[in-house]
């Protein structure tokens, strides 16, 4: 496809028309000659074209006939509402229909990925925070921009979905290291007071202040926003709250609640 070509091709799928694209920098029958093969736009036209268009300039110049000019202009920007909106399923469905992916679109489904494995893993799904987690580092494998906040916040989640369950996965690290990413994940996770919360029941339970210990996991246990791995580790503190006060009831109905709790998170 020739360049005039593919500039009509770009234009009409940005549903733009001549007089639209030409604007102020060029005249309108100038880009008609320049559509239909008659004039060779100058590099600056080009460009001015180009970011007109909202396409990068070696699209216009490529030799290729693929289809990166229609995703670009069409449904790249539909990939960035969706985005916008939180709609991470739209944003990778439309990934899926595609090929081969421009590296923007491709920075695009690794953000979205790593924050469905986030979501995943507040709603105790661990197998399936893993395995979305891992997918969001194979796509930031594949991008030219910087991913490394990406990878970070991964290699956070694994930590994480470790501390709760060996069985989903297992961590050959450091402690320094699992205390570094487990802070990073606090801070990020926007609970960072919820957690907070959940190290001062810990240090009341090792002081054996087990009855302020239980007030206080009872309030976090009524957080709306609250991790469910989070509600898990809670659930285990408060066992041994009850069990340290004698109330061998509750203590035996909270670990029947953690238990099962652990059984659901294997998903």
């Amino acid at each position: 496809m020739k360049l005039g070509e593919k500039i009509r091709l770009a234009r009409q799928n940005a549903g733009m028309t001549q007089a639209e694209l030409a604007g102020d920098f060029i005249t309108r029958n100038m880009l008609s000659q320049i559509e239909n093969g008659l004039a060779m736009p100058s590099l600056q036209t080009a460009l001015y074209i180009a970011d007109r268009l909202g396409v990068d300039a070696g699209i216009l110049f490529s030799e290729s006939d693929d289809k990166s000019i229609y995703f670009v202009t069409r449904k790249l920007p539909v990939m960035k509402k969706a985005y916008a909106d939180g709609d991470y399923d739209r944003c990778i469905e439309l990934c899926s229909q595609e090929g081969e992916l421009c590296d923007e679109a491709v920075l695009l489904l690794a953000e979205c990925y790593i924050k469905k494995a986030f979501a995943y893993y507040k709603d105790g799904k661990l197998r399936t925070a893993l395995k979305t987690s891992e997918s969001a580092v194979k796509c930031a494998g594949r991008c030219i921009y910087s991913t490394d906040s990406i990878k970070l916040k991964a290699e956070a989640l694994e930590v994480m979905i470790a501390g709760i369950s060996p069985y989903v996965k297992t961590l050959k690290r450091k402690d320094d290291e699992i205390k570094l990413f487990k802070e990073y994940y606090i801070d990020i996770s926007g609970q960072k007071n919820i957690y907070n919360k959940s190290a001062d029941v810990k240090k009341l339970v090792e002081e054996g202040k087990y009855a302020k210990a239980c007030g206080l996991i009872k309030s976090l246990l009524r957080e709306k926003s609250i991790d469910i791995p989070l509600v898990y580790e809670l659930y285990t503190d408060l066992e041994i709250c009850y069990r340290e006060l004698k109330d061998f009831e509750n203590a035996y109905d909270v670990t029947r609640k953690a238990k099962q709790l652990f059984n659901d998170m294997q998903q």
